[in-house]
């Protein structure tokens, strides 16, 4: 089965609510649950796991609640395989004997010595560590969504039996901030990651009666859409190329107490240098990328320009990036476009990026922004499959 998101209709037309398992309007198309997943692994920057977990084009599947289930229960089966990260827990308890810290003020107060026992205190290597707490609440979770299928859910039962000796707990968002990682357990990275993301969008449900999983294309893709492309282009882009997301000074010759509290950062999403070559590109995901201006007419939104402008002016004091590029880059929505202009001796251009299109076709069309040469012609720009 063809596994695939829907993405709005018409210029300002709202995205509407739907599940997780309902395919989600946004404008051009289809966007196929594995581009949604290369995405993420991009954005998380968890590359190496991507073809471990999932195959993702094989999967009998529609909606993102049963891909993240069924990488969890992938990662799951090969963390039993190797064997469950283990820490050591401190414990403190009445046990006949001693065992590491004799507590002498309660055994004494208890009378303990007198019937053979003592309170002592002791660190024990056990399965029952945060990491796995959270992937098995995760996964409990999902055992109870009405979204998942059958066949998932046998899987993610199975798993939670040989996950008995690990504790459920009430997940919060500081659960997530609180785990440690290292090189001998790199691989619950990636699935911390969709643990983190499916309790993020996890609501409760409108008219009661459990939870749903919150819709990720109208509420969370923006959000990475970002992380992604900063992410491809350091992983894509030959050596000579340095790839950052950093903050422009503004150029002020006098300021006052005013201005440097209120005056907003300039927070680049993706500064691309190589010899010779200076780009800024911003990322913006909407669910229209084109706003309705006067009469109807479809138009960029302008303080995206303005907001690219100002960038590529206070930027060109630096050595480097005097005759600097830009870009805006937008999922393409109810039309491919490929705005292009200079002015002030900067090349600026609004691209359209179809997310429906082949990945290898996605992947080609970023590479695309960065190629030197001479400027494209709006078909080939349009970056639709057919111009790749």
């Amino acid at each position: 089965m063809s596994s695939v998101l829907t993405t709005a209709e018409s210029v300002g037309a709202p995205v509407q609510p739907s599940t997780a398992s309902s395919p989600v309007s946004s404008g051009a198309g289809e966007i196929p649950i594995a581009n949604i997943y290369y995405l993420l692994c991009y954005a998380w920057d968890v590359l190496e796991e991507k073809d471990t977990l999932a195959d993702v084009d094989a999967l009998d599947s529609t909606d993102l609640l049963n891909l993240f289930a069924r990488v969890l229960v992938n990662g799951t089966r090969r963390l039993l395989r190797r064997g469950l990260d283990r820490g050591y827990l401190s414990r403190e308890d009445e046990i006949p004997g001693v065992r590491g810290k004799l507590l002498v003020t309660q055994t004494l107060r208890r009378n303990l010595l007198r019937h053979g026992r003592a309170a002592c205190a002791w660190d024990e290597l056990e399965y029952d560590t945060l990491p796995n707490r959270i992937l098995k609440t995760t996964l409990q979770r999902l055992h109870e969504a009405e979204e998942l299928d059958a066949a998932t859910r046998a899987d993610v039962h199975d798993l939670l039996r040989w996950l008995a000796p690990v504790r459920n707990i009430e997940l919060c968002a500081e659960h997530f901030r609180r785990v440690q990682l290292h090189r001998n357990n790199r691989i619950y990275a990636f699935l911390l990651h969709i643990c983190e993301f499916v309790h993020e969008h996890w609501l409760p449900a409108e008219h009661g009666g459990g939870r749903r999983f919150r819709d990720f294309i109208r509420d969370g893709l923006h959000k990475l859409f970002e992380k992604f492309v900063l992410n491809f282009y350091r992983h894509e882009l030959p050596a000579e190329w340095n790839v950052s997301a950093p903050v422009i000074q503004w150029q002020l010759t006098t300021r006052n107490a005013d201005a440097l509290a209120l005056v907003p950062r300039m927070e680049t999403d993706v500064c691309l240098r190589s010899p010779g070559r200076a780009i800024i590109l911003d990322a913006k995901f909407y669910a229209q990328s084109l706003k309705a201006g006067d009469h109807g007419t479809a138009r960029l939104p302008s303080a995206n320009l303005y907001q690219l402008f100002t960038y590529l002016r206070q930027q060109s004091c630096e050595p480097g990036w005097e005759e600097a590029e830009g870009v805006l880059l937008y999922p393409r929505t109810t039309r491919d476009f490929a705005v292009e202009f200079t002015t002030h001796g900067h090349r600026i251009r609004a691209l359209s990026l179809d997310l429906a299109q082949t990945w290898q076709n996605i992947h080609g069309a970023l590479m695309q922004i960065v190629a030197a040469g001479p400027a494209l012609t709006p078909e080939l720009h349009s970056f639709s499959a057919a111009a790749i």
